[in-house]
């Protein structure tokens, strides 16, 4: 399905067909249709009538993941099934194409500053394995930009267990294992690309041996997975890796991807993040009434739409708030800045951990 030429609606209007077709759409959502007030092929012409479908978030705690395959896409190649890092309760579970992945790591690094040395530079990216999205995105990514991808085992759900049960003694453990894992690649490995969250660089920078060896060969650093106030990030840049380009990321399992930071403007010193519109579009939304989006300038909760062929998941109430901002581009949704967790989500406290 080639969109590249359509208005959102057209997109829109193709996506909503091809998903809730009985011959192309998943059992997922041919059977949800069965259940609405409202008919998607008639009824959904904007990006304002999404708010007619619900959020299933909660459905994909317990959904197989056959039964969110479309029938049109039976013969792709599925890249896998990934889960939620389970910040608010069980996790969810995504399937991701191939093809999809491949067409948001494009974009990715479309512009995106990265050596043109003769010799590729790896990446060593500290980020959640397993069944965890992120660590897959970050692999195609190091291949676009050539060398080699080391990574690191990590299991965020542990953490974030260790911290609901108030064992920090455990839980500062667990974030030295992930440095000695750290040190261990860099021991006969240089490194130009390193992709880790907040915590883990401020656990980084106190370690002087390995700060020095990265400063030998490090070229960009890209943060995400957690907040990252602009003094700590300041200090990072000033006094940790004074010669070291930072950029930064910030995506959700829910919308199969990540958003990227502006190149060169910034949000009160906070970078601004732009969605891969229309494919994943951003919203904010008042936090006391979702009806209601917010004013630009102002703070609400992030709201995700994934509008592909690849996967619908529109009406995504994210565990963030965030300060809307407008788009550069003239592409539909809005760009996010200064993003922030919810305390507590339905009852459940939200606990970032190292991701």
């Amino acid at each position: 399905m080639n969109i590249s030429n359509l208005s959102f609606e057209q997109h829109l209007k193709k996506v909503i067909a091809f998903h809730f077709s009985p011959e192309t759409g998943s059992p997922f959502w041919i059977e949800k249709r069965k259940k609405f007030n409202f008919d998607p092929l008639k009824d959904i012409n904007n990006l304002s009538d999404l708010r007619l479908f619900p959020d299933v978030s909660e459905d994909l705690k317990h959904v197989d993941a056959e039964s969110l395959i479309p029938r049109g896409l039976l013969s792709a190649e599925i890249a896998g099934i990934y889960e939620s890092g389970g910040t608010t309760g069980k996790p969810k579970k995504v399937v991701a194409f191939d093809e999809w992945l491949n067409n948001l790591v494009t974009w990715r690094v479309e512009n995106v500053s990265h050596s043109q040395e003769e010799k590729p530079l790896n990446t060593l990216a500290v980020v959640p394995s397993g069944p965890h999205i992120v660590g897959e995105i970050n692999k195609r990514r190091a291949k676009a930009y050539g060398g080699y991808y080391f990574t690191v085992d990590m299991d965020p759900r542990w953490v974030k267990k260790l911290l609901h049960e108030k064992q920090f003694d455990v839980a500062n453990q667990y974030s030295q294992h992930i440095i000695k894992q750290i040190e261990d690649v860099l021991s006969n490995q240089d490194i130009g690309y390193l992709i880790a969250t907040p915590p883990l660089l401020e656990n980084i920078a106190k370690n002087k041996p390995l700060t020095k060896k990265l400063n030998r060969t490090l070229k960009v650093i890209t943060w995400g997975g957690t907040q990252m106030d602009p003094d700590t990030l300041d200090y990072l840049k000033e006094h940790v890796f004074p010669d070291v380009e930072f950029n930064a990321s910030y995506g959700s399992t829910m919308i199969l991807g990540e958003a990227r930071a502006r190149m060169g403007e910034e949000y009160q010193d906070n970078p601004i993040f732009d969605s891969f519109s229309p494919n994943v579009l951003f919203e904010v939304i008042d936090v006391e009434n979702a009806e209601n989006t917010v004013e630009y300038g102002s703070r609400g909760r992030v709201l995700m739409h994934h509008l592909t062929r690849y996967a619908f998941l529109p009406n995504i109430l994210e565990r963030d708030t965030a300060i809307r901002l407008p788009r550069n581009d003239g592409l539909v949704g809005d760009a996010v800045a200064m993003v922030e967790p919810l305390q507590e989500v339905g009852g459940v406290e939200v606990i970032e951990g190292v991701y």
